[in-house]
Order: C-alpha cells, then sequence, then structure tokens
C-alpha cells in the first residue's frame, strides 16, 4: 500500500566490529601478527574503511491475485517481489545507491514475478544504478545521473512507484526561517536511443512548496512532463520489445500496424497534500488531490483526476493503516505504458482501497482491492463490467 508518511527504507549497516575481525584473522592467515593489525585499525584520522560506509536492505514479498469479472472466468494466480538494494556513501559529498529486483525485464513498471515456468528459474534485473553528488559547500544543491527513482512526489495515475527512469536530475531545496519548504527539480531522460534517427526523451520540471501549519502541514507542488517522439513507446509495444499497457488512442497504417499515438504528450500535474495530526503520531489522516492535462491531445480525452484519503502511518508492531484511493483516468492524460501497474492502464475508472497491519518488526500482511472499469468504449454495446482484483500479500523487509 502507499503509505501515509513516506517512510526510509531501513538498511543495516556493516557491524564495525565484526568485519575488524574478519579482517584480523585474515591478516593472521597471511602472516601478519595480530598486534600489528590492531595497531593499524586503530590509528585515529584514517578515513573509514570502503566496507563501513555500505548499507544494505531489502523486501521480499509474496502476493495472491483473484481476477473477477461478469462473463469471464475468474482467474487466480500468486506472485512474488524481491528487491536487493546497495547504498554507500563514496565521500562527504557524493552517494551511490545499486538495486536489483525480480519481474519482467521488459515490463518497466513492474518488479512482480508469477508463480509460473514449469518451476524454471526466475529472473533478476538492474532496477536502479546512480550517483548522488550533494557538495557540503552548497547543501541545497543534489545533481544525479544514472538509472533513478524520480525524486518528486508524484501518483501512480501518472507513473508507476516501480519505474525507474535513466538519465540525470538537477534538485535544489532549502527551508526557509519560517519553516517553509522549497524543492525544485530539472529531469532529463532518455526513453529510447536510435542509432539512426531521432531519440525519444522526456524532460520534466518539478517545484514544490511545504507549507508548517502548526502541527499539520500542506504541500502543494507543480510539474511538466514533456514527451518528444513518444510514438516509439507506441511502436515498441505493438513489436514485443515493451511490455506493457497500451490504450492510448493510436494512429495505424494502412495494413493495421500501429506507428504511433493520435496524440503527442506534455502533461501538467498539480498536487495538493495535507497532513493532518491526529493526537497520535502513529495515526496521522492525510488528504491528497492530484489533477493532471495533457495539453498536447487532440481529443477531449486528455485530463485525470486521482484522489487518496489514508489513515495511519502502519510502521511500529500493533500499528495498521488504510488508504482509499479514487480515479478518474482518461486515455490521453498520460502515456499509459508507465502509469500503475495494477490497473489496466488509461481510460478508466478506479476505487482502490488498502489495508495494512504491521503483526511484527519488519513484517506486514497487507490487503487490496481494486474496481476498475472503462471510461470511453470503442464499439457500442461492448461489456463494461467493473473488473475486481483482490491481493493479499506478506511482505518482509531487512
Amino acid at each position: 500500500m502507499r503509505l501515509p508518511i513516506r517512510v526510509v527504507p531501513r538498511v543495516f549497516h556493516v557491524r564495525r566490529r565484526l568485519v575488524r575481525a574478519a579482517i584480523v584473522a585474515a591478516l593472521c592467515f597471511s602472516g601478519v601478527s595480530t598486534a600489528t593489525a590492531q595497531s593499524r585499525e586503530q590509528e585515529d584520522g584514517d578515513p573509514p574503511a570502503w566496507y563501513e560506509r555500505l548499507r544494505f536492505s531489502g523486501d521480499f514479498r509474496s502476493r495472491y491475485e483473484g481476477f473477477y469479472q461478469a462473463d469471464r472466468d475468474t482467474r487466480h494466480r500468486t506472485r512474488l517481489r524481491f528487491r536487493l538494494r546497495l547504498d554507500a556513501d563514496i565521500n562527504d559529498d557524493a552517494r551511490f545507491q545499486l538495486r536489483v529486483s525480480s519481474g519482467d525485464s521488459g515490463n518497466p513498471v513492474s518488479t512482480n514475478q508469477t508463480f509460473t515456468g514449469f518451476f524454471t528459474p526466475k529472473p533478476f534485473n538492474l532496477e536502479r544504478a546512480f550517483v548522488a553528488y550533494s557538495p557540503q559547500a552548497a547543501s541545497a544543491l543534489t545533481l544525479g545521473l544514472g538509472k533513478y527513482g524520480l525524486p518528486l512526489t508524484r501518483t501512480q495515475m501518472i507513473f508507476d512507484d516501480d519505474l525507474n527512469v535513466e538519465g540525470g536530475w538537477e534538485q535544489v531545496s532549502w527551508e526557509t526561517q519560517d519553516g517553509l519548504g522549497v524543492n525544485l527539480v530539472a529531469l532529463q531522460t532518455a526513453v529510447n536511443e536510435v542509432s539512426a534517427g531521432d531519440d525519444s526523451y522526456m524532460l520534466g520540471g518539478y517545484g514544490e512548496v511545504n507549507i508548517p501549519l502548526g502541527e499539520h502541514s500542506l504541500q502543494v507542488s507543480v510539474a511538466d512532463y514533456g514527451w518528444r517522439n513518444a510514438d516509439q513507446i507506441a511502436v515498441g509495444i505493438a513489436t514485443d520489445k515493451l511490455n506493457s499497457n497500451l490504450t492510448n488512442q493510436l494512429v495505424r497504417d494502412d495494413v493495421g500496424t500501429i506507428v504511433g499515438f493520435t496524440s503527442e504528450f506534455n502533461v501538467i500535474d498539480v498536487i495538493a497534500e495535507a497532513t493532518i495530526d491526529t493526537g497520535d503520531s502513529d495515526y496521522p489522516l492525510r488528504l491528497l488531490a492530484d489533477f493532471a492535462h495533457n495539453t498536447r491531445a487532440v481529443s477531449s480525452r486528455d485530463s485525470g483526476f486521482w484522489l487518496e484519503v489514508g489513515y495511519g502511518d502502519p510502521d511500529a508492531p500493533g500499528t495498521w493503516g488504510t488508504v482509499y484511493t479514487y480515479g478518474w483516468v482518461e486515455q490521453d492524460v498520460t502515456p499509459s505504458a508507465f502509469v500503475f501497474s495494477d490497473i489496466p492502464g488509461t481510460n478508466l475508472r478506479l476505487h482502490m482501497l488498502e489495508a495494512s497491519y504491521i503483526p511484527a518488526p519488519h513484517l506486514s500482511l497487507d490487503v487490496t482491492l481494486h474496481l476498475t472499469r472503462q471510461l470511453f468504449l470503442e464499439q457500442p454495446g461492448q461489456s463494461n463490467s467493473w473488473l475486481s482484483r483482490l491481493h493479499t500479500a506478506v511482505v518482509v523487509s531487512f
């Protein structure tokens, strides 16, 4: 579930004493005396060794999924997700992050792997690899390069939480004396590189203001995502180079082959999010509203609304939380290939209810119900019954 308050992933630092003991033992076996090894380890002023700057974290999820829809056979499947992350402090100004995960390497918005395939091994993919530079002399500035998660607030109407883009970003964040927070981000991403032709890319600009309201807070953000040569996305899906949803309006040639989108995409996304202190730090109330509009759409199917109401911050054992989400996602508001992977693309209405309970440290029990149906029917009389998807999951983090 999308937690009401962002939670920094837990990481376990490598225990310094254990590592030093291992080094001392290794040096002893190689002929170096224990006293010499210990004296070298105890020298003052030496920078931390590389292994002391590494932090590991990860999570594993196993999930049942049921699909229920009138006039269709009920479908049942079980899936897993496994992610392993490494963070390293390169120096006082720079850090590196690496994350590998399960999932289909052709799908950019899901790290799930279905239990199928006659017991064959499951793939493991490079999901993130980036370096971020935040100089101490200019602590408000961050420069990043690589394959990374978007460093900004967005909802899954526009980008799935599992999406990691490729390219660079620049970020400036600061807080005024009265507690007002400001965050500015510029994105440059490579969508598809073509050896003999125009590349596909996405440029983004983002601005965010965080306003303290006593014990409560309000965040308002505006983003502009400009896509160029996006037709390559549609062609990539049609030719099986990209495994993702394709529900935007399409252009076909004389023989019916998909050659691109009807619309181009320049997406303006405005989000307002309020966090209300209820008097219990484990159970804040969160209200979010998101409106998106594609200024380059050629039809009126160019906008989307996304509303969330969340209660609780399930982190400590014995705590729970729940979130209700309503979505109205028109057909050409954004490229469908990168939206929430648990809904069938764009052109839909969504009701989603999530609940999570923490029975023990690092263990979560989650239940999610999705209800979706199409907004616009391409053929009159086409069936448009509600599709119900039920998820029950066990999540372990470390």
